[in-house]
């Protein structure tokens, strides 16, 4: 009898040590009619900058969980990922699009969990033979019938580092759709290259973008061609304003009447 109620308590012990998980609620709240995401705008998580990149997602609610809002809409990040790698957006149809943050800084030169969708930024790449060094194949000079050997060119002054032709450069900016744009003042204005050091004496406040401070530098007024954002504690990014295309007037040509329509009216 003692024996069977010891198993009772230890059966009772176990059921009740038992841990059950239960999947993340699927999402209500989406993106699509917001402004930002609309625009492709990058966001903003725990200090850091998010861009949209990839293909959507479904949402999976065994391995997504929700780890924050960006006004009003609901963060979530896959916990078989990297920490604060990547966070996903739900849209509609049961779908995630994802924003990654960008590897610089303390992240420069590392790949996390999975491929990034934009180029890590490295330190630097060996050289390889400067293009000018290579060797010719002879050909025929002048009318003698003689041979002669193109001689390579100067090199390069040292210091300056002449990549080949045929090498892909690592740590490129985004091109085409890859780009990265904000609308601020009326202007439309685009990513231009890795962050910097945000100085005192030579950076000022302009302006205010979504609840972040724009900087300019000192000596550009306060109409400058570029601006900074915050990236990261103690740097900022730059961004250039684009140029606004105007229309092209019609040319003479195309106002011109044919003569058969001059002929017929």
């Amino acid at each position: 009898m003692t024996g069977l109620l010891a198993w009772a308590v230890v059966s009772a012990a176990a059921q009740a040590a038992q841990v059950f998980h239960q999947p993340e609620p699927r999402p209500i709240v989406t993106a699509d009619s917001d402004e930002w995401f609309r625009l492709g705008d990058a966001i903003t998580f725990e200090g850091d900058f998010y861009y949209p990149a990839g293909p959507r997602v479904f949402f999976d609610g065994n391995v997504m969980v929700r780890t924050g809002f960006y006004r009003g809409v609901p963060l979530y990040a896959d916990a078989t990922l990297e920490p604060y790698s990547k966070v996903f957006v739900p849209v509609s149809g049961g779908l995630m699009q994802p924003y990654e943050r960008r590897r610089a800084g303390e992240l420069a030169g590392t790949t996390g969990s999975q491929a990034p969708s934009f180029p890590v930024a490295v330190a630097g790449e060996p050289a390889g033979e400067p293009a000018g060094a290579r060797r010719m194949a002879p050909e025929a000079v002048g009318t003698a019938g003689r041979a002669a050997m193109r001689l390579p060119s100067a090199p390069a002054p040292a210091g300056v580092v002449v990549p080949p032709r045929d090498v892909i450069e690592v740590g490129e900016k985004p091109k085409g759709l890859n780009e990265i744009y904000v609308m601020y003042a009326g202007y439309r204005w685009k990513a231009a290259g890795m962050a910097v050091p945000l100085k005192e004496g030579q950076h000022i406040v302009i302006g205010e973008y979504r609840g972040y401070p724009v900087y300019a530098d000192r000596d550009l007024g306060k109409d400058p061609r570029r601006i900074y954002l915050p990236s990261r504690a103690g740097y900022i990014a730059p961004y250039e304003r684009v140029a606004v295309s105007t229309p092209r007037a019609p040319t003479h040509a195309n106002t011109m009447r044919s003569p058969l329509r001059a002929i017929r009216g």
